[in-house]
């Protein structure tokens, strides 16, 4: 029998004003929570360095490259994959990456015990609109700040079994699951931020 104890890190509401120090501060404690209760693997939310910043409109695209990593592990985020070394513990969480030629995803990584990136998905099913809507008293604006996913549904022979990573939306689509299932899928690790 193979065991995985996998801890849902649920991190609460992030605000604008936050900074990436105090979000990776928060997901530290629910790191070392996670250790004091035997887990193998934590999995935090979609977008868990940031708010949920699609709601905000930029006229000027760029200006929401602030919410944005253009490395992993970068700066603010290396004390998580530290600690995450220290304890023994794999992590997945989603995050907006900027790539070196300037491409936008929302995306989510999947580490090994060491710390080491084993797995990156990128989100493929984005809901939303692109443009503002005068109309809507919120605004889901992913497809203005997101590239749909290039990497397409993955899975990763790692911690005893073959896991898949999807996020969100991607739920809801019925390849998700069957493009992975093929692959011999055990489990799919699943952040999403509604």
């Amino acid at each position: 029998m193979r065991m995985l104890t996998v801890a849902a890190a649920q991190m609460g509401p992030i605000q604008k004003a936050d900074s990436r120090e105090a979000v990776i501060a928060r997901m530290v404690a629910l790191l070392d929570e996670a250790r004091e209760k035997g887990a193998d693997l934590v999995v935090y939310p979609e977008l868990a360095l940031t708010t949920f910043f699609p709601r905000w409109y930029h006229e000027d695209r760029a200006e929401a490259d602030i919410w944005f990593e253009d490395a992993m592990p970068g700066p603010a985020t290396q004390a998580l994959f530290d600690r995450a070394r220290e304890h023994g513990i794999a992590i997945s969480f989603g995050y907006a990456e900027k790539t070196p030629d300037g491409h936008h995803f929302n995306t989510s990584i999947l580490t090994d015990k060491s710390g080491a990136i084993v797995g990156k998905y990128r989100k493929i099913h984005l809901p939303g609109h692109a443009e503002y809507d005068p109309e809507r008293t919120h605004q889901h604006l992913e497809k203005r700040y997101f590239e749909p996913g290039d990497l397409g549904f993955p899975v990763w022979r790692t911690l005893g079994g073959v896991l898949g990573m999807a996020i969100c939306n991607d739920r809801r689509w019925p390849e998700t699951y069957r493009v992975m299932g093929l692959q011999g899928v055990e489990m799919v690790l699943i952040g999403y931020n509604t």
